[in-house]
């Protein structure tokens, strides 16, 4: 196997198991790196997936997943997303990382290039060099005040070897939530330029800003060419138990189907029963924890505005925060590495969502408020200490 100079390790999880460290040794940590839900899994969930257990379901399933799951996804994605894939369409997977993984499998070949918007989820890159270790990357800078996107630019870096486009939005880090408009213009390139698009829509329910999500499959044209990527992490707080799924076009399932065979075999079966339960039980839940989250980034909010050295976009979905530090004059790494040493809180360094993002740091604030805010009066105390 080929391992790319662009697989490296992973920036978040080496901060997060560095502070993990620091704190087994007694240091007092808070951790503001992984995105990670603070809420507990709801207990309906864990009732369905025990019941399961008891019932038996603790073999082999099939390999695209549970009937039921599938058809429940299918719903959900009608419903939710005004998508139409039939449950034969929808791949049950390991986690939404093993969803666009086996989707980039099923799309590459050698030499085949990617559209990849930055800043960027930090797997993007080493998942699309594992599946085709030939294939060419080309990063697309989103404006750095607003995130938007130079289509023009955009449009001058697709050829005949593009075959893939990278969308994630709601966007980790940044909060982005593509508008309508920016995804009209995205699904039209595609259909131009006989191109597929993976949409990682992970943060999907997350959203406390004005702007609502909409996936692009829903636009006209784009079901066809759409690999709709979801999961089951970030929502129902159910990060460790690894479900996510994937709903593509009818001309990749069998392709689809024989990945999960050989890599996966199936997911996890009893999980999938869990699964279910979290789409189809009740989710207020999720409307109580987008009030928090909202709460916490107004938080953060006043701490930005305080100072003139640091800038923020406010995010308008899922967890993070992305702040621009530049005016500090130190690279993210620096930057992350002795606000950990000197002060106990973890954060994760821009440069891990693109070489372009080394002047921002990715602030998670799916902590308590009380928590949060002493993180925060150490990180400005940090910084203060900085520009004196």
């Amino acid at each position: 196997m080929i391992i790319s100079n662009e697989l490296n390790e992973s920036l978040t999880l080496k901060f997060a198991q560095t502070a993990r460290s620091l704190k087994q040794q007694g240091r007092k940590i808070i951790s503001l790196g992984l995105g990670e839900p603070d809420f507990e899994t709801p207990k309906h969930i864990i009732d369905a997936t025990y019941k399961a257990m008891l019932e038996g379901f603790t073999r082999y399933s099939d390999s695209l997943g549970l009937q039921d799951l599938r058809i429940a996804v299918s719903e959900k994605l009608q419903t939710d997303n005004q998508s139409k894939y039939e449950p034969g369409q929808i791949v049950i997977t390991p986690g939404a990382k093993q969803a666009i993984y086996l989707s980039l499998c099923a799309l590459l070949l050698p030499d085949d290039e990617v559209i990849n918007f930055t800043p960027y989820y930090v797997s993007y890159v080493p998942m699309a060099k594992i599946a085709e270790p030939r294939c060419v990357i080309h990063h697309i800078k989103m404006n750095k005040t607003d995130f938007s996107i130079d289509f023009e630019y955009l449009e001058s870096r697709i050829n005949s070897k593009t075959k893939v486009i990278l969308l994630n939005s709601p966007n980790n880090p940044s909060g982005k939530i593509f508008n309508l408009c920016e995804l009209e213009k995205i699904s039209q390139l595609a259909i131009k330029h006989n191109l597929f698009v993976i949409s990682d829509e992970i943060y999907e329910k997350l959203c406390f800003g004005n702007e609502k999500h909409i996936s692009i499959a829903s636009l006209p044209g784009m079901n066809e060419r759409t690999f709709l990527v979801n999961g089951f992490s970030k929502a129902y707080s159910m990060t460790g138990w690894r479900i996510g799924y994937v709903a593509c076009p009818k001309p990749f399932i069998s392709n689809m189907n024989k990945l999960q065979q050989h890599i996966n075999t199936n997911t996890c079966t009893f999980i999938q029963k869990g699964a279910v339960a979290a789409l189809l039980g009740e989710h207020k839940f999720i409307e109580e924890y987008n009030l928090k989250l909202k709460q916490r980034f107004d938080l953060l909010s006043k701490y930005i505005a305080k100072q003139d050295k640091i800038k923020c976009f406010i995010p308008q979905a899922g967890f993070f925060a992305f702040a621009d530090i530049s005016k500090l004059k130190m690279d993210s790494n620096d930057f992350c590495s002795q606000l950990l040493e000197k002060t106990g809180v973890a954060i994760t360094p821009g440069i891990a969502c693109g070489n372009d993002w080394d002047d921002h740091i990715r602030i998670s604030l799916a902590v308590e408020e009380d928590v949060l805010a002493s993180a925060l009066d150490l990180f400005m105390d940090f910084v203060n200490g900085l520009v004196k």
